[in-house]
């Protein structure tokens, strides 16, 4: 076999395993464009409960971006964002992994998608953390929800529970409800601060 053929064959075998990782990475974060488009379903049918309960909350998709906000009455309120990350990644959080995986593995078949949430009551860094798996199996810990797990199609009725959970939660951070509380900071507030409107220097406390 000449050198040309030699590097054919071997550049064929390249392709099939390129195009099986490929593959099995696509799948992945498909399925975290399904979670997050069946998040975006469920929060905003609990949105409109929600307002029929005598809040005012809404819930909008702009791309990979969801946003939903509560208001429990004038000047009180919150909000929480949802991001669809692209590409998939092997997972090393423990609580986020899949059953059948370990941390050091990064074979393509465990790959996961992720979604991130923040919330400005929490600061700048993600307070939620969802990763979606080939298999349909999704996993989240956080703020929001502290751990939870399930089925990309699971039923209607069990992700709108899963929004319902987040909306309550977030209900909590606006009306400083279910152990959700705010104490002041030891930050130094000047005169000019509130000569200038600045927010009073308060953090917030979560319940763990």
């Amino acid at each position: 076999m000449g050198f040309e053929d030699s590097a054919l064959t071997r550049l064929r075998r390249y392709r099939e395993e390129a195009d099986r990782s490929l593959a099995l990475a696509q799948e992945a974060e498909d399925n975290a464009r399904r979670f997050f488009e069946r998040l975006f379903a469920g929060l905003e049918y609990v949105a409109v409960i929600g307002r029929q309960a005598g809040f005012e909350v809404e819930a909008a998709q702009a791309k990979d971006l969801i946003t939903l906000h509560v208001v429990a009455r004038p000047g009180v309120e919150a909000r929480v964002a949802f991001g669809l990350l692209r590409g998939a990644a092997a997972e090393t959080d423990e609580d986020l992994m899949h059953e059948e995986l370990s941390r050091y593995s990064l074979d393509p078949s465990g790959y996961s998608g992720r979604i991130l949430g923040w919330s400005e009551a929490a600061g700048e860094e993600p307070c939620q953390t969802f990763a979606v798996y080939r298999d349909g199996v999704w996993k989240t810990k956080g703020l929001f929800v502290a751990k939870a797990h399930g089925k990309v199609d699971d039923s209607d009725d069990v992700l709108n529970g899963f929004c319902l959970r987040i909306l309550g939660r977030l209900i909590d951070l606006a009306a400083l409800t279910g152990g959700v509380g705010r104490r002041w900071d030891a930050t130094t507030y000047k005169l000019l601060d509130l000569v200038n409107g600045e927010e009073a220097p308060v953090e917030f406390r979560f319940p763990r």
